[in-house]
């Protein structure tokens, strides 16, 4: 150990950390990655791999493609405080890891499509369980122009509460459908804790696929084995 309390990682141990991460933590090496890309909106990286660790850093590599266009990047994931001993290592990256696989409550806002769906669910939500039938009819009445009304009535006829309620009801069952499986999934592929899994169900019931597609780069990697 060095005078700093800095320890040294040698090449073997370097090689056989980066080996136990990518046979046994895929769904880890991807979390760190999607967390530590430079670009926000950068594509889901695939084939990642770790290549080399020290006390400070973990060097990953990945495959991210644009359409039919395929590059392979890198990128180091720092460790702060450092990692304290070689034995450790493989501890605090799968914990770091899956502090990065947690859901954020800030998409919901900070993201076009979840907010959108928020929205949307909301105005479902509040006119078929607060405004009903009626409420809905004077409000298109006193807010809707003249030519809206006219397009509402051709499409849906005398049917559009039934509709709005419909679509409410639809998306509540889909959602909370999404949510479990991917709740499950994360608890048995990528051994994620039971209260993020209960996090990312949350989420997935307020607004859906978007938080799915996110949460299913871990589901669809290999299963994690359970850290001694």
């Amino acid at each position: 150990m060095c005078s700093d309390s800095i320890i040294i990682i040698n090449d073997e141990q370097s090689n056989d950390i980066c080996n136990a991460l990518n046979k046994n933590h895929p769904n880890i090496l991807v979390a760190l990655a999607v967390a530590n890309q430079s670009t926000k909106n950068a594509t889901t990286p695939t084939q990642v791999k770790a290549r080399k660790i020290s006390a400070n850093t973990l060097s990953i590599s990945y495959v991210e493609c644009q359409g039919a266009m395929c590059a392979l990047n890198s990128l180091d994931v720092s460790f702060s405080p450092p990692i304290k001993s070689a034995d450790d290592a493989v501890d605090r990256i799968v914990t770091d890891g899956k502090i990065a696989m947690e859901a954020q409550c800030k998409w919901l806002v900070t993201e076009p499509l979840p907010l959108l769906i928020v929205i949307v669910t909301a105005a479902l939500g509040y006119t078929t369980l607060v405004l009903g039938e009626d409420g809905l009819q004077s409000a298109i009445d006193s807010t809707v122009p003249l030519m809206g009304q006219n397009i509402i009535s051709t499409i849906f006829g005398s049917y559009f509460f039934s509709v709005v309620r419909a679509s409410f009801y639809f998306a509540v069952v889909a959602h909370a459908a999404e949510g479990a499986y991917i709740a499950i999934m994360l608890r048995m592929r990528a051994r994620l804790g039971c209260l993020a899994c209960l996090k990312w169900f949350a989420l997935i019931c307020c607004v859906g696929y978007p938080l799915t597609k996110k949460a299913m780069m871990y589901t669809n990697q290999p299963k994690e084995d359970k850290v001694d």
